[in-house]
This record gives structure tokens, sequence and C-alpha cells, in this order.
């Protein structure tokens, strides 16, 4: 029997999830490279070449149309990083020019794999780099054509936005003795925050998802040959033959958090690994609720005990969009000269030393302004309830977990290695203490990664307000 006498506070009623009404459409390209092309991203390998090809590297676009009716398009690729500047421009450059946007369109994303081909543009005269420049070119086009297949399939649709949670990541900072190195910490906490969008048309039919997640894909590395995604890969197979949709995969704020089980030359790691990211990314979407629709308490209902019967019912996600671009000025470390860091590395095995001072040189170009100061850039958007915060460096989960603490009445996703330059480490004041490797690595002064958290927050904090 219903009780029509009992009827909940207004505001508890009604459930609606977080969501968005846009125009939007994705697409998604195989970009695998040649085998042979290097692929040097560990400077303990002995094999600098890649010898095969584990899973597709891809490229996958989301684009989605603003409020002026212009496209920003949300783009991955299964790449590392970018070595510099002029490496990041020689792509994303190219893609800006062909779309015809603005810089602040686009927010160009690599999943970091660390078992990709090279990102360098300068690497012909070693083995394998004679196989990059005519594969970078090739990739570019791929993602132009990604982009514009997006854009033109792009059709009225409903983005459900949820946080579910996934245990792959683990705390990679291992106490040893006065330092720490980069190694399993069972002692400390991960954050284990998964932020998924699904993308539906007006049937209800997923057309693409969306999934950002922070964990270093470090399973491969320097025993194995073969290029690959790492985990993203196989987590990306299972999601998208469940959903028959592109799935669009975003490293989150990663900076001390890798698999526990990592660090392999066995693909079949990276693809458990990817078992994990991918069967949890299920269960969030399928506890969803169903595309378009909100809960709303229906009556109390008499039975053996006093029941709450609740129905979906019809619901207009927010239509809002925004975007702000943030150059943040940071303090720098006192940076040592490149002389100087030879002279400190002299006794490093040569491989892993040039890695490094390659590495350095190319981090200050384009980044460091006169004066010795540095700005450092973010993009913003808001997509409804959603907000996508991107910028180049290599943050600690801190920075997400502080900007999701701030703003519960928002989904953030959080990227690392988007856009550029700043293609470094944004560590906690305790990296410092510890002399981690994230710490001497990078050019930022202690202090940097809050500086940037509090003017994203602020930022966040000036966007519409979506009333619920």
């Amino acid at each position: 029997m219903a009780r029509p006498d009992l009827q909940p506070p207004k505001a508890k009623s009604v459930h609606a999830p977080f969501s968005a009404t846009l125009t939007a459409g994705i697409a998604q390209r195989v970009i695998n490279p040649p085998v042979g092309i290097r692929a040097a991203s560990w400077g303990a390998a002995k094999i600098h070449v890649a010898t095969g090809i584990h899973n597709n590297i891809t490229t996958t676009a989301l684009a989605v149309k603003d409020k002026s009716g212009k496209f920003q398009y949300l783009v991955t690729v299964d790449w590392g990083w970018w070595q510099g500047k002029s490496d990041d421009l020689s792509v994303r450059g190219v893609v800006l020019q062909d779309l015809g946007i603005d810089e602040d369109q686009l927010q160009l994303h690599l999943t970091h794999t660390h078992a990709g081909p090279s990102t360098a543009t300068d690497v012909a005269h070693l083995e394998g780099g004679e196989f990059v420049a005519k594969y970078h070119k090739f990739a570019t086009s791929e993602i132009i054509a990604a982009c514009k297949e997006a854009a033109k399939k792009s059709i009225p649709a409903t983005i459900t936005w949820s946080y579910g949670k996934c245990d792959l990541a683990i705390n990679r900072e291992l106490p040893c003795g006065e330092i720490d190195i980069v190694g399993f910490n069972p002692g400390e906490p991960a954050d284990d925050t998964l932020t998924i969008g699904r993308v539906c048309d007006a049937n209800g039919k997923i057309i693409g998802t969306v999934v950002n997640y922070a964990c270093h894909p470090t399973t491969l590395a320097w025993k194995n040959s073969k290029v690959s995604p790492d985990f993203v890969g196989e987590a990306r197979d299972i999601v998208q033959a469940k959903t028959g949709a592109p799935m669009l995969f975003l490293q989150g704020a990663s900076g001390d958090l890798a698999p526990r089980d990592g660090n392999s030359g066995d693909t079949e790691v990276a693809d458990k690994n990817g078992r994990i990211l991918g069967y949890a990314t299920l269960a969030t979407l399928e506890k969803m609720i169903t595309s378009g629709k909100k809960m709303r308490f229906l009556e109390a209902v008499e039975s053996g005990a006093l029941l709450g019967d609740w129905e979906e019912v019809e619901n207009q996600g927010p239509t809002v969009t925004a975007a702000t671009r943030l150059d943040v000025e940071v303090p720098l470390q006192k940076l040592p000269t490149i002389e100087e860091l030879r002279e400190r590395w002299k006794d490093v095995e040569e491989g892993a030393r040039e890695t490094r001072i390659n590495r350095a040189m190319k981090l200050r170009a384009g980044y460091v302004l006169e004066g010795g100061r540095a700005t450092h850039p973010v993009w913003i958007w808001q997509w409804g309830d959603a907000v996508i915060v991107g910028q180049p460096g290599e943050a600690y989960s801190y920075f997400q977990m502080e900007l999701r603490r701030r703003h519960p009445d928002r989904v953030i996703f959080v990227l690392n290695c988007t856009n550029g330059p700043g293609y470094m480490y944004l560590p906690t004041p305790e990296a410092y203490k510890r002399l981690r490797y994230q710490a001497w690595q990078t050019l930022l002064a202690q202090g940097g990664l809050e500086i940037i958290t509090d003017a994203v927050s602020n930022a966040i904090s000036r966007l519409p307000r979506i009333s619920r």
C-alpha cells in the first residue's frame, strides 16, 4: 500500500547525475609506428628500437562545440611525453594550423606510455631515428583526420559524468635510507579515483567513453622492446568491446603513482593491469543512471518494512561551456649548468647519464624566461558539470585530490602531459626533502605545485555555477 502522507524533503526527493547536453563527436585512428623505430624511454635499456608491436598505438579525438559555435578538441595520443617545445610544436603546431583553430581550442594529451615510439625530432642520427620524422608526419595527419571526423560526426549528445574507483595505482616513493627511490611503497595510500564521461546520442546509445585515471604506464620498462600503450591498450580493448564505441583515455596527476606490478618486460603483465582498469571502468559505467534521466522519489510503500520507491524521469543536462587559459608564474630552483650536471653524474652509466643530460637541456628551452622566471600553462574547460584541467607537467596526485576536495559540486578531470611547454614534474614539498628523482628532475622550486593548484582552484571558482 502506498503512503502519500510520507514524502522526503524536496532537496532529497530528486537525484540528478552530473551531466552536460552538448554537441559532440568522437573518432579514433590506429597510428602504429614501423618496427625498428627508435623507442628509447629508459636509460637502463639495452635495446633502443622497437622489435614488435604489443597493442595498437592510437589517437582519439573528442570534439565538443562551445557556446560560440566553435569546436574544442580533446585529443589523446599513445605516446610518452614531449622532450621539448620544438618536439611538441612539430606536431601540435601542424594540427592547429591545419584545423584553423586557436591554440586554446586544443588539448593534445599524451597518455604517457613508457613503451611508445620516440617523440623527439632530433634523433635521425641515432639507431632507429631515421624512421621518426616520417612516422611523425603520418601520425600528425591521422590526428588531424580524427579531429575532422569527430567534428563532422558531432551530434546533440548527453554526457553523464561520474566518479568511480580503481586500485591499480600504488604509491611509488619508496624510502631507502636518507632518500626515496621510484618503487612500490606499500606503506602509503594511493589515490584510487576513476573519472568517467559517458557520451550518448538522443536514443541513449553510447558513442564514446572518456576515462581519466592517474597511474604511470610503466608496466613495460627497460626489459621490454615492443611498442605498446601499456595497460591503457587492454583497458581500452575491454571497454570498446563492451560499449561498441571509442574510449578516450586521459592520464591523471600520476607523478607519484604507478602500477604495483611494473618495471617488467612481460606484455601479459601490462594486459593484466589493463584488465584491472578496464573492468573498473565498466563497473562505473554500469552503475550510472540511464542517459538523459534523473531519479525522483515516487512514494513510500508499506511492506515488511516501509520502503521508498524511486523512478527515473527525463532530465535536461546543463548546456554551459566555458574556457580559460592560465599562465601561472612559478619559482625556479637554482639551476646547475649542463657542465655541472655532467660532473654530478660522471659516475652514472653512459646511457643513463646522456638521457638525463639531454632531457635537462630540452626542459629549459621555451620555459625559462628572462630573469630566471617561468610561467606554467594550464587549460581549463567547462562542459556542463565537468571541468577538464590540462597542463604539460607530471603533477603529483595532490593536484587532482586537492582540486576535487575544494570543488565537490563539479566532476574534475585532471590531465598531465598536455600541450606545452613545461614537461617536468610538479612535486610536493616532501619530494624535495627526500631528494626524490622528481625533485631534481624538475626546474621548479619547492612550492610550485601549491601555487599552480591555488591558481587553478581560483579559476574553477570563477566558472559559471550550475544550480542543481
